[in-house]
């Protein structure tokens, strides 16, 4: 049993047909107790039976709710999403029920709080503030649906470490959540690149794969953006298309 070589931004789990644990995250050591090496000892008794139909009785990709044993508390809620590769290695993404949507948000929660208990003069400043968390919300996981199928991701601006990780939770709890076979992230609007932001974002186009095979497609990549990320990755989990149109044409 040893540690996955990516820094996954989720917890990961490999197991075997049997169960037994054979590589995980970082931050699944972070939250959970490996020391035992099986799957099922994660598990609260009340779920076990179910997880272990789910998972050995199973061979598509699948997702179950269960309630998870956690170095913090003894029970708290996960939804598991289990997808087999060709040498039937388990792969498992576990995403806590009561995950936040992101850090900047929760920054101008705090702020909210704050002026929420200041005097009269601050009104304007709060429902200033409002009004940008509302904006905020609506812009913090850019992730579109085209059809049962198909979702869009548009990338604006610069890639930096940042932008991926504010966009990462969302797509990844969204792409989850709607069974979708296709996604395809859109470079048009991209600025420059960052080495550390390729990195992101290269984590977040494994996770989407390895989570129920979402096929990951990249339209309106610019000859510059494809030089800098080839010298940073040449093995990626993603495929190019000419557009937007054209993938839509396809489905």
């Amino acid at each position: 049993m040893l540690p996955c070589n990516q820094p996954f931004p989720v917890p990961y789990i490999q197991i075997d047909k049997t169960g037994s644990i054979l590589a995980y995250s970082e931050t699944a050591a972070e939250l959970f107790d490996m020391q035992e090496g099986h799957i099922l000892a994660l598990i609260d008794e009340e779920s076990k039976e179910k997880v272990r139909m789910f998972m050995f009785e199973q061979d598509e990709s699948l997702t179950v709710e269960a309630n998870v044993k956690t170095k913090i508390n003894p029970i708290q809620l996960f939804d598991l999403h289990l997808s087999w590769d060709e040498q039937a290695t388990g792969h498992i993404v576990l995403l806590s029920k009561e995950q936040r949507n992101g850090r900047l948000e929760d920054r101008l929660l705090a702020l909210q709080e704050r002026l929420s208990s200041t005097d009269f003069e601050l009104l304007e400043k709060k429902d200033e503030l409002e009004k940008t968390l509302v904006r905020l919300r609506e812009l913090s996981g850019p992730f579109i649906t085209l059809s049962a199928g198909l979702a869009f991701i548009p990338l604006f601006g610069d890639i930096t470490k940042d932008k991926i990780e504010a966009i990462m939770g969302q797509a990844l709890r969204s792409a989850y959540e709607g069974e979708y076979s296709r996604i395809a992230v859109d470079f048009t609007a991209v600025g420059k690149i960052e080495e550390e932001g390729v990195h992101k974002l290269l984590e977040l186009f494994k996770m989407l794969k390895y989570m129920n095979g979402v096929q990951v497609e990249v339209v309106g990549m610019k000859p510059q953006h494809s030089q800098i990320m080839n010298s940073f990755q040449r093995d990626w989990p993603f495929s190019f298309a000419p557009s937007l149109a054209y993938i839509l044409q396809e489905k």
